[in-house]
């Protein structure tokens, strides 16, 4: 293909290494996490892997809710930018427009991006971002929350994009902090060296938790229902012990894996 945009994924696929927040006035400062209420910039790594080049290649940044399961229609455009690449060639793109989050779901949020040209290397046609088969878009749903005493909560929303009401298993696993690695200079903190243990998980209604999860209640997997164009919330509330840990939540439609996000849990 003469063009060819990427925007790398990670791995697994909603982490990816080449999108990341700038905190604070500087979009030149360190990478760190999003800070509400006030202004941060957007950054993300563009590749021409095609053998053309191309002038004014259009990059979208975007932010949405950490949810699984959002399109163009959900997620919230911050700002747009442009991008001259050769072969082979790699940039990283600003978002000039500040993004200054909103304080939803606790302030945790997800970033996304997507690179194309729309005669040259154009986007799919649909509204879905299709973020593992498309090298247009990435996404970065990574977030870290402390735990107390070991215990943890974090709240996020299951999201329906069609319009018929679909059931989706949520399901919890634990990945490896060497997994991180490619966000060494991006997460904003020191990466863990001491890998803990997942011990206990729970799916609850409570945005806020309390400390003691009822053994009723534990669970590493959730059926949940959606209506059509609809939402529902839940929080992942756990337990972790020995260290941090890399936690995958992921959503599933008929076995196939449709989206998903993780959080660092830190002590």
């Amino acid at each position: 293909m003469p063009v060819e945009l990427e925007i790398r994924d990670g791995d697994p696929w909603w982490i990816s290494p080449d999108i990341w927040v700038v905190p604070g006035q500087n979009p030149e400062g360190s990478a760190g996490a999003p800070i509400v209420g006030q202004s941060n910039f957007i950054w993300a790594r563009i590749k021409n892997k095609g053998t053309s080049s191309v002038n004014n290649a259009v990059v979208r940044f975007y932010w949405a809710d950490p949810s699984v399961g959002f399109d163009r229609n959900t997620a919230h455009l911050v700002g747009t930018s442009n991008v001259n690449l050769l072969s082979n060639e790699s940039a990283d793109v600003l978002c000039l427009t500040p993004w200054i989050p909103e304080y939803v779901n606790d302030g945790h949020e997800c970033v996304l991006a997507e690179a194309f040209h729309s005669s040259l290397d154009p986007l799919p046609a649909t509204p879905d971002f299709n973020v593992p088969t498309d090298r247009h878009v990435a996404q970065r749903n990574l977030s870290v929350v402390h735990a107390l005493r070991g215990f943890f909560a974090f709240p996020f929303v299951v999201h329906n994009i069609v319009r018929t009401e679909q059931t989706f298993e949520l399901k919890v696993m634990q990945g490896k902090l060497k997994e991180l690695e490619p966000f060494r200079d991006r997460l904003g903190i020191d990466l863990p060296k001491r890998e803990g243990q997942l011990v206990r998980t729970a799916f609850v209604e409570s945005r806020c938790p309390v400390e003691n999860i009822d053994d009723d209640k534990e669970a590493s997997q959730l059926s949940v229902g959606v209506p059509g164009k609809g939402s529902r919330a839940t929080t992942l509330s756990g337990r972790i012990e020995g260290g941090a840990v890399l936690v995958h939540v992921g959503q599933y439609r008929n076995d196939c894996l449709v989206g998903g996000l993780s959080v660092l849990v830190v002590s």
